[in-house]
């Protein structure tokens, strides 16, 4: 009776040093030298998990994995999540680890399914820069998944946010496309500004994209919006000196400009009164402006 106790008694030390040493950062970033953890670290736990057979074992295997993201070696976290379902947080660990294995594709999805928007921001950004194209229709799906989850309003506006900055990207990359892809920037900012309509940054991307597709005015209202929710924006007033310009209204133009330049002597900032971003248009209005 006494050795089955006692062979019960290390299997168990050993799952519990497994876990120790695994979820408790024998490979976080934070370990330096002399430290414990980078003194132990290696791959000796998984070699002792496997000839052991306690690799089997669900939780140790998911903890495993997890110290196999940390060490971004995304082969073998995949090969130690292959076994598992779909679960919340199987998936969470599986877009990880297609994140680290340059598949932001495919970490979106798992992401979605996980629920995991904090990070699904890394493989949207990641996307977006590989191939806007292709990060437009995985982010559109992804906001659909937020939709049918009920996620939060403030949610659903940053992806549309994100969605709103790739669609602007794709415009440059894509010159034949870029009207479109414009107008799509444009449709983005303003459902996330609808979500949220007092955020700075909603309204500062809303207002730029709406004057890329020619809508002057509308960027003048809402660029005057930003200076009213932010009164010390120093881009908010530097958009209204633009559009105004634009608009043919050269005192508006030039009072908002002389107050975007007091406000960054303020911050230490310097205005660009070239309008910097700006369609050469938009710019040649503001310098005539200035006379």
């Amino acid at each position: 009776m006494r050795r089955p106790l006692i062979v019960l008694a290390v299997l168990a030390a050993l799952v519990a040093l497994a876990a120790q040493l695994v979820a408790d950062g024998l490979y976080g970033s934070l370990a330096v030298a002399p430290s414990v953890p980078r003194s132990l670290a290696g791959d000796w736990p998984f070699d002792l998990m496997a000839r052991t057979g306690l690799e089997r074992v669900p939780f140790v295997r998911l903890a495993l994995a997890r110290a196999a993201i940390v060490k971004n070696e995304p082969a073998r976290a995949a090969a130690l999540l292959a076994p598992f379902p779909a679960t919340a947080e199987v998936s969470d660990l599986r877009g990880k680890t297609a994140l680290l294995g340059g598949d932001p594709a495919s970490a979106l999805r798992d992401f979605a399914e996980a629920g995991d928007f904090i990070a699904a921001q890394a493989a949207i950004d990641a996307l977006g820069a590989r191939d806007p194209r292709a990060a437009l229709a995985m982010v559109r799906d992804f906001e659909q998944r937020l939709a049918l989850s009920g996620s939060a309003p403030e949610i659903s506006a940053e992806v549309e946010w994100r969605e709103g900055g790739i669609a602007a990207a794709a415009a440059a990359r894509y010159p034949a496309e870029a009207a479109t892809f414009d107008h799509d920037a444009v449709d983005a900012f303003a459902r996330a500004l609808a979500r949220a309509p007092n955020d700075e940054k909603y309204l500062l991307n809303y207002a730029f994209a709406a004057l890329r597709i020619g809508d002057a005015e509308g960027a003048r209202r809402t660029y005057e919006r930003a200076a009213q929710v932010v009164p010390d924006s120093v881009d908010a007033f530097l958009g209204v000196a633009v559009t105004t310009a634009t608009l043919g209204d050269c005192p508006a133009a030039r009072a908002a400009l002389a107050r975007a330049r007091e406000l960054a002597r303020e911050q230490h900032r310097v205005v660009d009164t070239a309008g910097a971003g700006y369609a050469p248009d938009v710019r040649a209005a503001l310098v005539r402006c200035e006379g």
